[in-house]
């Protein structure tokens, strides 16, 4: 799932500090993660 066809427009949105993180503008990846965890990722916390 690395491959995701909307990153250049997530990345110029995103509001996650962590951009060191894999799954930085790569939502789908990263909401499945914090779902995984029990949180909200940063652009749900808005």
């Amino acid at each position: 799932m690395s491959d995701c066809p909307r990153y250049e427009e997530n990345r110029k949105e995103c509001p996650c500090t962590s951009n060191y993180c894999a799954r930085w503008s790569r939502c789908c990846e990263c909401i499945a993660y914090h779902r995984r965890m029990g949180d909200l990722p940063a652009c749900l916390r808005r």
